[in-house]
């Protein structure tokens, strides 16, 4: 009876979810599932088209709707998926679009180097150990002749991404980006406070996703059956330990 509980309460265990998603391109490997989990216009928005489908900035820390009442945030860019993207514009007289980034679990300042890759991304990194240190991947729809830029910006303070490889998907041409979270002031091995926010510098960026590429183990909750059968377990034993002492014989 206890191996099969024992069995059981492994089973329990070995059942749960594998949060593992890992792809590669051009030398850089990654999790599509540390992908943002919610991006929202935090300044700016698209404010041309269709009335429907205009997006304004976020007001306050309500349901994510624009001062409009219409949806705020920016599907295109939330998740992993290089088919869709949100254009970053500079508006004029206008504030810059700004999209806030919420990721499912918090980015970290891994310890490493986060150095641009020869060749203009063509080839990819040197090796592994070259983006290490780069904790956040942009990936970015190169389909635009004005050369734009990204910045990354964390409680006011603002910085470049290195290139680390460019590659063509589905006809579609990618490039990716890093960001290392040293630039940005958090010490090695800390997290950085959520949420972080992306902008242009230069150009209309067309970004498609962006990833964690160093981030905190998610808790993973103990299921409400471990804990029936480890109180079971428990249970066993000190029944055991009771019909031991009713047996043993009298001083």
């Amino acid at each position: 009876m206890k191996k099969l509980l024992i069995a059981a309460f492994a089973a329990t265990f070995t059942s749960l979810p594998a949060f593992a998603a890992p792809m590669t391109m051009t030398g850089v490997s990654f999790d599509t599932d540390n992908a943002v989990a919610q991006a929202l216009w935090a300044q700016g928005g698209v404010t041309t088209g269709p009335a429907a489908s205009r997006r304004e900035a976020c007001a306050g820390s309500g349901p994510p709707t624009g001062p409009n009442g219409i949806e705020c945030r920016a599907l295109e860019a939330q998740g992993f998926n290089l088919n869709t993207y949100v254009e970053i514009d500079g508006n004029g007289t206008a504030p810059d679009d700004v999209l806030s980034l919420l990721f499912p679990n918090p980015v970290v300042n891994g310890a490493g180097s986060c150095v641009a890759s020869p060749n203009k991304g063509a080839t990819g990194p040197t090796s592994a150990a070259s983006y290490a240190g780069c904790d956040l991947l942009v990936f970015e729809i190169l389909n635009q002749a004005d050369n734009p830029t990204i910045s990354l910006t964390l409680n006011g303070v603002s910085v470049l991404g290195v290139l680390l490889a460019q590659e063509g998907v589905n006809s579609t041409h990618v490039a990716i980006w890093g960001f290392d979270l040293t630039w940005l002031g958090v010490p090695v091995g800390d997290a950085a406070n959520n949420p972080l926010f992306i902008s242009r510098e230069a150009g209309s960026p067309d970004v498609a996703a962006v990833v964690g590429l160093n981030v905190a183990a998610p808790v993973v909750p103990i299921p409400a059956a471990a804990w029936l059968f480890a109180a079971g377990l428990a249970g066993l034993g000190a029944a055991g330990r009771r019909a031991a002492m009713r047996r043993a014989p009298a001083a």
